[in-house]
């Protein structure tokens, strides 16, 4: 293994980061739903959201009276996951992070968020777009002004994958 002179840590180890970094991107760019996990009175409350993923976090829309909202907004932290579901061992590989809700405010944000979203989820527009801007098919509700846009910033965030090793949760940072 070579050292850099530069630097504490070998050039193969910053090699075997990025790809592990690159890995983890691509992870989360193929998947399309994370699991919330929050708490509240001692009872655990997992749920599954849609999501995109922009730096610093991870994008979803939901009720503000949706469980893991109300929990999340109130908590000091909550938990995500991101998994790629497999029937074989060695192919299962995930995110394991622990992080902040936070309710999406600023409109520009709101906008070039869900823009973000739409591109990954074209199916959600009649459902996002309030009044007439959309004809909806009548099957279609008018969600539009009952969801806000949520944001899951990570504080910490480990990857595993069990082609680099069973059992192994490797702390990772995404930006």
């Amino acid at each position: 293994m070579q050292r850099d002179p530069k630097h504490s840590v070998s050039t193969t180890e910053i090699v075997e980061e990025e790809e592990r970094k690159t890995l983890a991107l691509a992870l989360i760019h193929q998947q399309r739903t994370m699991v919330l996990a929050t708490a509240a009175d001692g009872a655990p409350w997992a749920a599954p959201v849609y999501f995109v993923y922009h730096a610093p976090g991870f994008y979803f829309f939901s009720s503000p009276r949706a469980r893991h909202v109300e929990e999340g907004l109130g908590a000091d932290v909550v938990a995500a996951s991101i998994f790629a579901d497999s029937d074989q061992w060695d192919q299962i590989q995930g995110l394991q992070m622990s992080g902040r809700l936070q309710w999406v405010q600023k409109k520009t944000k709101k906008i070039a968020i869900s823009a973000r979203f739409i591109l990954k989820f074209p199916f959600a527009e009649p459902f996002l777009r309030s009044g007439q801007e959309v004809k909806r098919p009548r099957a279609t509700p008018d969600i539009a002004n009952r969801v806000q846009l949520y944001m899951f910033e990570p504080s910490e965030v480990y990857y595993l994958n069990n082609r680099l090793g069973f059992g192994q949760r490797i702390p990772m940072a995404l930006t």
